[in-house]
Formats: structure tokens, C-alpha cells, sequence
């Protein structure tokens, strides 16, 4: 349950502005995207990984997905999360 701020305290955590947040799932999405085709069709990749075809088009494309929906992604590449963000710039 969230809480409402108390005035005059500043949040913990920086928040990122949402130009370098659409930059990020746009890099996310087409190193998906680029690895995922190596290896198989669209269609064929979101079968095996248990997702719709129209998710994993969006994903490739830089939209936001849930971290259990990245995990399934970067899992059925064969790639370790940690592997994966290393690529992330």
C-alpha cells in the first residue's frame, strides 16, 4: 500500500526522466529482438517461451513488459539476465 509523501522529505531513489526510460526499453527490445532472430521466427520463439506473438512484437519494439515476461524472454535466448544487461547501454 503506498503512503502519501510527508512534505519536505525527498524520495530515496532518483527517478529517471521518461526519454532515457523509452531509450532503455528501446535498447532492451531490438538486443531481444536481434537475438531472437538467430535463433528462430517471431511466431516460433513466442510459442516456445509460452507468450503471444503480439507481446513479443511489442517487446521488440521497446514496450514495457513484466520482469516475469523478461525472464522468459532472456531464458529462452539462453541468456543470463545479468549477461543480458551487460549489453544494455
Amino acid at each position: 500500500m503506498r503512503t502519501k509523501k510527508k512534505p519536505g522529505k525527498r524520495p530515496i531513489a532518483k527517478e529517471l526522466p521518461a526519454g532515457e526510460v523509452e531509450k532503455i526499453l528501446k535498447t532492451i527490445g531490438k538486443l531481444i529482438k536481434e537475438s531472437r532472430q538467430e535463433r528462430s521466427s517471431l511466431e516460433d520463439f513466442a510459442y516456445e517461451i509460452n507468450i503471444s506473438r503480439s507481446a513479443l512484437a511489442r517487446y521488440e519494439a521497446g514496450g514495457d513488459m513484466l520482469l516475469s515476461s523478461f525472464l522468459k524472454v532472456v531464458y529462452g535466448l539462453d541468456v543470463n539476465p545479468e549477461d543480458f544487461f551487460k549489453l544494455v547501454k
